[in-house]
């Protein structure tokens, strides 16, 4: 037996193609932070670039030009078959805490273009609850200084840390992106 809901949020599932959800990439560094702030447009934007951070659930709860913020609920989307926390959700969290800041720095400027190349990981405890994924200020001051050497025209290679935490404080994961910046052809 279907109810009325579950029949129309099937029935707008179905229409849905690829390519139809559409997220404008904002135009400065403050419309990116609220744009990732709001849930609505957030979840627009993942559901429309990256649908794998929509399923698990992640939250931008803090973002400005020093630092980003990322929670990852511990739910049955992120959980592993061992009762903590799937290492693919931790990373996939901890790559928007880096990738946030990289949005929000290079808002406005359409033709930098940005890619990981790179990633290390180190799984220090098992998560057993939500954990909050940090990009700390060096990385951010790293990553303004970068920025200004893309608008330059340098092709740059850039290492952003991200360190995930339970509530208590606890660390249980620490990772490292490499990220490409680039000028893009106009």
């Amino acid at each position: 037996m279907k109810f009325g809901f579950f029949e129309r949020f099937e029935q707008s599932l179905a229409q849905l193609k690829p390519g139809s959800l559409k997220f404008e990439f904002p135009d400065s560094p403050e419309e990116m932070e609220r744009a990732m702030l709001d849930q609505i447009r957030r979840t627009t934007f993942f559901l429309a670039r990256v649908p794998g951070l929509a399923f698990f659930g992640v939250r931008v709860t803090e973002i400005s030009a020093r630092t980003c913020k990322v929670r990852l609920p511990f739910h049955w989307r992120t959980q592993n078959p061992f009762g903590s926390q799937y290492f693919a959700a931790q990373t996939a969290a901890a790559e928007l805490s880096t990738g946030a800041l990289i949005l929000r720095a290079i808002s406005g400027q359409p033709l930098i273009s940005m890619l990981v190349i790179g990633v290390r990981g180190e799984f220090l405890k098992k998560a057993k609850s939500e954990v909050e994924f940090t990009c700390p200020p060096e990385s951010a001051q790293e990553l303004l200084d970068a920025v200004e050497r893309v608008e330059r025209g340098e092709a740059v290679e850039l290492e952003m840390r991200s360190v995930g935490r339970l509530s208590d404080g606890t660390e249980v994961a620490r990772f490292r992106f490499r990220w490409a910046l680039k000028k893009r052809e106009g």
